[in-house]
């Protein structure tokens, strides 16, 4: 018989907190760096991703400060040329990723990376071994296939957002409840200027915007609904119009939604905030996070590590941080905040202040440029007509908004492209540009 033997559990919603946010910082910052010198154990060179975000900094800083630490310490921080930047403002600045790697006395190789996304694409979904709709893979990839040349371990930053409450997400549920408490014609008026606004592709106001048009079309469901549905990228309305009959008929999306109401289930007394936590932890980071960074280390002869992930850091904080010390603040909170606390004597402000980044991809450009070709071919009206599980004027409508500029639908476009490069390698096994990938990987 088998049976689960352990489980990340959390207080009920009206325990009482006892410590001290000073305590709990200088405890926070001992733990983690504990968490961080076990995994440094090591018989072969071991190195780190370094981007100018909070985690993989606070990781490469222990790092750097631990009794076993070898010099030089090796990080690695991948970056594009300028002309991606465009349309992307989710791009992490390489030249805060320098400066702490040269106070941390650290060698930094920076990884300017032009990639023919084209023909890598096929590769990475073959690897991945499952339709995998996140273009972090490419960049997972490249950095963890560089890397090998120097280590054979790399530690990364997966999981301090679980831990610690650090996606913009969470944030934006409270201000949907404070939302919906508003009198109709107020929430009318909001949502028809957000319904007309811009896109704001290219402007440090897309992520934002994408976040409020999530959060104005979700405000008047019920909290654990509200959560589900801005975990996904098109709502009923946009299904409907983009999925087959045949597909409509044979996919049961009550499944991934009662996956979730059961996690929800299992954290039922917890705050509202650290069940949040628990089922990303649980769906999100597992599915998603952690298997891109596995398989694409893997496809490159290269083990990650993940000192968040520590049990005995993960019982702590989930036992001992209130909500509140997770995202403190209402209106601008601030994600992180215990976790930004306790590595305030380490890290330099330009560090801490950095916003939520995440691992980033050009996706916008490759779109309008490296994958144009690869887009029209494998999402043409007959492709798609052939494959049946989408709607080809819908697919067809949706591209044709994406490269006017009227909608941002590269997250959707993305999906699908790699969902038919999957379904050519692994059901069909007639794809011709997946077929030369698959052999080379193979051999």
């Amino acid at each position: 018989k088998i049976s689960q033997y352990w489980d990340l559990s959390f207080p009920s919603a009206n325990h009482e907190f006892r410590s001290s946010e000073t305590g709990l910082a200088e405890e926070i910052r001992q733990r983690f760096q504990n968490s961080v010198e076990r995994q440094m154990v090591s018989d072969v060179p071991l190195g780190a991703f370094l981007s100018a975000g909070l985690d993989s900094s606070s990781i490469v800083a222990m790092m750097a400060m631990a009794k076993t630490a070898r010099a030089p310490l090796r990080t690695y921080t991948i970056t594009f040329p300028e002309k991606y930047r465009k349309g992307e403002n989710t791009l992490d600045d390489p030249a805060v990723a320098a400066r702490l790697a040269a106070k941390l006395g650290c060698e930094n190789q920076q990884i300017v990376v032009e990639p023919d996304v084209a023909n890598l694409l096929p590769k990475l979904c073959w690897h991945m071994d499952e339709p995998t709709a996140d273009p972090a893979i490419v960049t997972a990839f490249l950095v963890c296939q560089e890397a090998s040349r120097d280590v054979t371990v790399l530690m990364s930053g997966v999981g301090g957002d679980e831990l610690f409450g650090g996606y913009r997400k969470y944030a934006a549920h409270y201000w949907a409840e404070a939302y919906s408490r508003m009198p109709g014609w107020m929430r009318g008026a909001a949502e028809c200027a957000i319904a007309r606004a811009p896109n704001m592709r290219g402007s440090a106001m897309k992520g934002r915007l994408r976040l409020a048009k999530k959060m104005f079309r979700s405000a008047a469901l019920a909290r654990e609904e509200r959560f589900i549905r801005n975990c996904t990228y098109l709502d009923d309305r946009q299904r409907g119009g983009l999925y087959s009959e045949e597909l409509r008929g044979e996919i049961d999306t009550s499944l991934a939604v009662g996956s979730h109401k059961d996690a929800f289930d299992k954290v039922r007394d917890a705050d509202f905030l650290n069940q949040m936590l628990y089922l990303d932890t649980k769906i999100f980071m597992t599915c998603l996070n952690l298997t891109y960074n596995d398989k694409m280390s893997m496809a490159s002869s290269v083990e990650v590590r993940v000192p968040f992930l520590d049990r005995e850091l993960a019982e702590f904080v989930a036992w001992n941080v209130p909500p509140g010390l997770k995202l403190k603040g209402f209106l601008s909170p601030t994600t992180k905040h215990i976790f930004r606390r306790a590595m305030a004597d380490v890290l330099p402000d330009e560090v801490l202040r950095q916003p939520k980044a995440g691992f980033a991809a050009p996706t916008d450009y490759w779109l309008a440029n490296d994958l144009t070709e690869m887009t029209d071919d494998l999402l043409s009206e007959s492709r798609v007509r052939d494959r049946g599980l989408f709607r080809a004027d819908g697919v067809q409508k949706m591209i044709r908004q994406h490269r006017a500029g009227k909608q941002d639908w590269s997250m959707q476009i993305w999906q699908m492209l790699t969902l038919e490069l999957w379904m050519q390698s692994f059901m069909d096994g007639t794809g011709s540009r997946v077929g030369r990938h698959a052999e080379a990987a193979i051999a």
